[in-house]
């Protein structure tokens, strides 16, 4: 008999139905639970590694987050590519998984990209640079990267509900999808209109700060302020500083203090302390003669490390009027009735 005339003895719908169910997109509470759980064993681990080394890493200014990115790589780009069944101990968790189009695990070449597309975001957001020697072109670009990867991340995980890639996802060709279940990806396709509304978003926020920056400028003591930053940041040993000008006046008075407030972030030595934040207030001094119309100048001293998985500072205020702080510093007699304050 010719294999041709054998008849068929299976249902059509039982051979169907014994093929491996497409893969659809993970529950959207399931990936944020397992972020979340990540980050806290993340942040475990790099505040057990990193505190006994404070003075160290309190020396490493900006570069403290580029360690922070290398520490939290290995756990990543390891745990979410073949290696690690494309699962981290959150997703393992949760049961959810990272895998390409066919459903399979991916290599860790593509998962270190995946890791990277989305961790540079973060890590570049509150990275604390100094103002007046940043240039504009770096400060722009860094925005940009914040608010175009990570904003447009966020934007489509939340919204884009068919596939919920990030732009992370999109550049290594990802999905995190059920863990539990096994063949290739459903894919269903992506509304074109979210890109529309991502690229509005942006125009709108950098439109906003450009304006707002310019406001700001023109803006009462701010060229004052800025020059004050100006001068600090000028002084070895300061990662980035800042001054605000506060006034408050006491209960039942209509009489307001001015405060000069310099926020100085030091890469010295705890035990010299004290003896910068003279410094910093003797220049002060020296260079801002407005100063003078302050009742109170207050210095910041912060020392400390963010590494993005873990932070640490310590701070210190130092607090006189301008009149004794010049008694303090060059010996001249203080004004009548001001009375030096140490916090």
């Amino acid at each position: 008999m010719s294999i041709l005339a054998l008849p068929l003895t299976g249902d059509p719908l039982s051979i169907g139905a014994a093929l491996p169910p497409d893969r659809t997109v993970a529950a959207l509470w399931r990936r944020a639970v397992a972020f979340a759980a990540d980050g806290v064993i993340i942040g475990f681990a790099g505040f057990a590694i990193t505190v006994p080394f404070f003075d160290a890493l309190s020396r490493l200014g900006v570069y403290g987050r580029l360690l922070g990115f290398l520490l939290a790589l290995p756990y990543f780009a390891t745990l979410n590519s073949k290696i690690g069944n494309g699962q981290t101990l959150g997703k393992r968790w949760m049961h959810i998984q990272v895998i390409d189009e066919e459903g399979k695990t991916i290599s860790f070449g593509k998962s270190v990209v995946r890791y990277a597309v989305f961790a540079i975001p973060y890590y570049l957001d509150k990275l604390v640079l100094p103002t007046t020697r940043t240039p504009w072109l770096i400060s722009t670009l860094i925005s940009f990267v914040i608010a175009a990867v990570g904003g447009a991340t966020l934007y489509l995980v939340l919204f884009n509900r068919h596939t919920r890639q990030g732009i992370h996802d999109l550049s290594a060709a990802t999905y995190v999808a059920d863990g539990d279940k096994t063949g290739p990806f459903r894919k269903e396709p992506t509304w074109q209109g979210h890109w529309l509304i991502i690229v509005t978003i942006l125009l709108v926020i950098t439109s906003g700060g450009a304006i707002l920056g310019k406001k700001l400028t023109k803006w009462g003591p701010f060229p004052e302020l800025s020059e004050d930053v100006r001068i600090v940041e000028k002084m070895k040993g300061v990662q980035s500083a800042g001054a605000q000008d506060l006034s408050w006046a006491s209960w039942g008075s209509e009489t307001r203090k001015k405060i000069l407030v310099i926020t100085v972030m030091w890469t010295g030595r705890s035990a010299d302390e004290e003896a910068f934040a003279s410094e910093v207030a003797k220049t002060i001094l020296q260079h801002d003669p407005d100063v003078q119309n302050r009742d109170l100048l207050r210095i910041v001293m912060i020392r400390g490390y963010d590494l993005g998985i873990a932070h640490t500072q310590v701070t210190r205020s130092f607090e006189k009027s301008p009149a004794d702080w010049r008694s303090h510093l060059f010996g001249t007699s203080p004004v009548e009735g001001s009375a030096p304050t140490k916090l």
